[in-house]
C-alpha cells in the first residue's frame, strides 16, 4: 500500500474503466491512520453521502414528498439500521443454545444500509469463529439467533446469515441480507479463505422506483511457519443500481487490495444520471475501504481460530512414564502435531518448557522440528512431580498440550527384626498398611505419612490368647534405583504381659 501522508479526504475521481489509484490509495491510508471510532465516523459519512444521493436519483426523495421529508426519513433509517447492526452481534454466539440479545433488534431501513451491513461483518466474524472453536471433530452445529439470523459451523467452516423479511416504512420497502463465511483452518500450504456479501435495497411500495447495493468480498490469506498471519488479500466488487420510470443506471467497482496486491480498481457505469460523478467517487472510495476493513476483520477472526487449537491436535506420549518414574531417571517425550481436519502431519515446530515441579526437559524453550522428541529428567527424590508444557506451531495452526510426570513409585516390603513384613505400597505420600508375622502372632502396621519420607504409625496384633497394640514414628531413607529402608521406633504393650520399645528396619524395593 502506498504511503500517502499528504493525502486529502477527498474521494478519488473515476471515469468508466479507470480510477485514480493514487488518490484511492491515499484515501485508504488516511482511513487506516484513524482510530477505530474515527474510522467508523468516516465510513458512515461516505456511506450516507452515497446512499442519500441515491434516494434522490432513484426517485425515492420525490416519492416521499421532497428533500425535507427524505432527510427526516433517511435520518430515522440510519439510526435504526446501525443500531440493529450493533445489537445483532452484541451477545456471544454459543452453538449449543444460542443466547439472544437482551432486547429485540430494531427493524432496519436502508439509511446507511451498506454501512450497517459492514458492521455486521466486522463485529460478527470474530463471534462466529470464537463460538465454534470448541466444536468436536466431525461435528456440525447450527443455531438461530433471533428470528432472522442463522449461525452454523464445523471446525473447517463457519457461516452466519442474516436475512430480514421486507420491511415497509414511509412508503418504501427495505430488504437486507448479510452473509459471512470463514474457513479458519489453513490447508497444508498455509492458505485460508473467507467471504462476505452484503445486499441491501430500498424501493417504493410498488417496486418500480428505488436502488440496490451489493458488496462482495473474497478474502484469501497466508499463514507462516509460526502460525502467524503472513498476508491478507481481498478481491472486491461493489455494485449500485438505481431505477425509476423504466430506466436504470449502474455503477460497478471491482478490484483487489492486500499485502501482496497493490490497490487496484476498475469502474464501469451504464445508463445516465444527474449525479453520476458523485456515485463514481463515493462508490470507488467505499468499495476499497470496506474491502480493506472487511478483509482484515475476517483474517484476524480466522487467526484467532487457528491459534486456538481448533485446527491442530497435539497428543504427547512419554516412555517410560509419565507416572512412576525412578528418581533422576529420564523419559523420552514424543510430540507429533496432527491436523484435526485431515489427520496429516502438521509439520512446523514444537517447543517444550518445564512449567511446574522438577527437574527439567531438554531442549527447553527451543523450537524443534516436528515430529519432535524431548528428554525429561525426573526429580532426584521420590514422590515428586513435574509438568512439561508443549506448543506446536505451523502453517496449519497452534496446538498446546501438557504432560505430567512423577516419581510416585510402587514398593514391595520385606525383611524386619522380630517381625517379617510383607505388602505393597502404592504411594509413599499416602497412608498405607503392611502385614507382619512374628513367632506365634500376626500384626498389622498402619503408616500415616507427614511427607514421603517420614510419619507416624500404629499397630495392632494378636496371638494365641493375647493381643497387642502400639504406636510410634518412622523415617524412609535411600534413593532409587537402590532399595529404600523404612526404620521405625515404637512403644507397645501386650495385654497378658508388659510394655516395651521396639525398632525395626523394613526393606522397600521398587516394583519395576
Amino acid at each position: 500500500m502506498t504511503d500517502a501522508s499528504t493525502a486529502t479526504d477527498s474521494a478519488p475521481a473515476g471515469v468508466d474503466g479507470e480510477v485514480d489509484v493514487d488518490l484511492l490509495d491515499a484515501e485508504l491510508a488516511n482511513l487506516i491512520a484513524l482510530s477505530p471510532e474515527d474510522q467508523e465516523a468516516r465510513l458512515a459519512a461516505l456511506d450516507a453521502e452515497l446512499e442519500r444521493e441515491l434516494w434522490t436519483i432513484s426517485g425515492l426523495e420525490a416519492a416521499l414528498g421532497g428533500p425535507e421529508a427524505a432527510d427526516a426519513a433517511f435520518a430515522a433509517h440510519s439510526e435504526a439500521i446501525v443500531g440493529w447492526a450493533r445489537e445483532i452481534v452484541a451477545a456471544p454466539i454459543v452453538m449449543s443454545g444460542l443466547r439472544r440479545p437482551a432486547a429485540a433488534p430494531a427493524a432496519p431501513n436502508l439509511g446507511e444500509g451498506l454501512f450497517g451491513g459492514i458492521l455486521v461483518v466486522m463485529l460478527g466474524a470474530d463471534s462466529i469463529v470464537s463460538s465454534t472453536n470448541d466444536v468436536r471433530d466431525g461435528e456440525v452445529g447450527a443455531a438461530k439467533w433471533g428470528e432472522h439470523t442463522t449461525v452454523s459451523g464445523s471446525l473447517e467452516h463457519v457461516e452466519m446469515i442474516t436475512d430480514l423479511p421486507p420491511f415497509e416504512s414511509h412508503g418504501v420497502t427495505t430488504k437486507l441480507r448479510v452473509q459471512i463465511e470463514v474457513d479458519p483452518c489453513p490447508d497444508a500450504t498455509g492458505h485460508f479463505e473467507g467471504k462476505a456479501t452484503i445486499d441491501v435495497s430500498t424501493t417504493t411500495a410498488g417496486g418500480s422506483t428505488g436502488q440496490e447495493g451489493i458488496l462482495d468480498l473474497t478474502i484469501t490469506g497466508q499463514v507462516d511457519d509460526d502460525a502467524k498471519l503472513a498476508s491478507t488479500d481481498v478481491d472486491y466488487r461493489m455494485q449500485w443500481a438505481e431505477f425509476a420510470g423504466g430506466t436504470s443506471s449502474l455503477v460497478d467497482v471491482s478490484g483487489s487490495i492486500g499485502d501482496t496486491k497493490a490497490v487496484g480498481a476498475t469502474l464501469t457505469q451504464s445508463g445516465a444520471g444527474p449525479a453520476s460523478a458523485t456515485l463514481r467517487q463515493s462508490a470507488s472510495s467505499l468499495s476499497v475501504m470496506y474491502a480493506y476493513l472487511g478483509a482484515h476483520t475476517v483474517a484476524e477472526a480466522a487467526q484467532k481460530g487457528w491459534q486456538s487449537g481448533r485446527c491442530v491436535r497435539l497428543q504427547p506420549t512419554a516412555s517410560p512414564g509419565p507416572k512412576g518414574l525412578k528418581t533422576s531417571s529420564t523419559s523420552t517425550i514424543s510430540a507429533p502435531p496432527r491436523s484435526r481436519i485431515d489427520g496429516l502431519p502438521a509439520g512446523g515446530t514444537v517447543t517444550a518448557t518445564l512449567t511446574a515441579g522438577g527437574a527439567g526437559v531438554e531442549p527447553s524453550a527451543t523450537k524443534v522440528a516436528a515430529d519432535a522428541t524431548f528428554t525429561y529428567t525426573a526429580p532426584g527424590e521420590i514422590n515428586k512431580s513435574g509438568t512439561v508444557s508443549l506448543e506446536a506451531r505451523s502453517k496449519r495452526g497452534v496446538a498446546k498440550a501438557s504432560i505430567d510426570f512423577d516419581t510416585v513409585g510402587t514398593y514391595t516390603a520385606s525383611g524386619g527384626t522380630e517381625v517379617t513384613f510383607s505388602g505393597t505400597i502404592a504411594d509413599l505420600a499416602a497412608p498405607f498398611t503392611l502385614q507382619g508375622a512374628g513367632q506365634g502372632f500376626d500384626v498389622e502396621f498402619a503408616f500415616t505419612p507427614a511427607s514421603p519420607t517420614a510419619g507416624a504409625l500404629a499397630y495392632t496384633g494378636s496371638g494365641d490368647g493375647f493381643t497387642m497394640q502400639g504406636s510410634g514414628t518412622y523415617t524412609i531413607a535411600g534413593a532409587d534405583p537402590d532399595p529404600l529402608t523404612l526404620t521405625y521406633n515404637a512403644n507397645g504393650c501386650v495385654d497378658i504381659g508388659g510394655c516395651r520399645a521396639t525398632t525395626s528396619a523394613i526393606t522397600l524395593t521398587r516394583t519395576p
